[in-house]
């Protein structure tokens, strides 16, 4: 019996030996575990917000003319390969749209001399095609803007803000008082 109690003994010893260091072609290598205390400090910072003053009380329109090339279609009438094809080639075509839209959206501001367009809305027409080329259109309508009265974040507009987070979320909305609209209170809510 001592000998099985000694054995186990000897097995325990090892394998708790072996978990520490790790010969590895005539070196020891030790493995060590800590806790690391975080000592880095964090950033704290104030939002700003502005205001957003309408340019032209008009909607308004502009567009531009643009190209998507389609990828080269596989020389196959493998049904995978060809719905493979379709899937890359609808994927291909709307990232170029978005990539137009945005053009639009910019050069629209830009030439409002604006910072934003308030609620633009596209149009995408397809003027004409040829091989692997599609030519369109787009159309963007909406009211160009300027930020003004930049400032920093003050209570009075944490309801906006935390509103516009709820309904951005999906959560129920909950109008809050301008007392208890503080960033203090809004965050211990949550």
């Amino acid at each position: 019996m001592k000998k099985i109690v000694l054995l186990a003994f000897f097995l325990c010893a090892c394998a708790f030996s072996l978990r520490a260091q790790t010969t590895v072609t005539g070196a020891t290598v030790t493995k060590y575990e800590a806790t690391a205390v975080e000592t880095q400090p964090k950033l704290f910072a104030t939002p700003l917000a502005a205001d957003l003053s309408v340019i032209q009380t008009a909607s308004t329109s502009f567009k531009i003319k643009g190209k998507i090339t389609l990828p080269e279609a596989p020389d196959t009438k493998n049904t995978e390969v060809l719905e493979r094809y379709a899937a890359d080639a609808r994927r291909s075509v709307a990232a170029n749209i978005e990539e137009l839209k945005a053009q639009a959206l910019f050069e629209f501001a830009e030439s409002c001399n604006a910072d934003v367009i308030v609620a633009p809305s596209f149009s995408v027409v397809t003027d004409s095609s040829s091989g692997r080329e599609v030519f369109v259109t787009v159309k963007v309508k909406g009211f160009p803007a300027k930020y003004t009265n930049f400032r920093n974040l003050r209570p009075e507009d944490t309801t906006l803000v935390h509103m516009n987070a709820i309904l951005s979320t999906g959560k129920q909305v909950r109008v809050l008082e301008s007392s208890e609209a503080s960033m203090e209170t809004i965050s211990k809510k949550q």
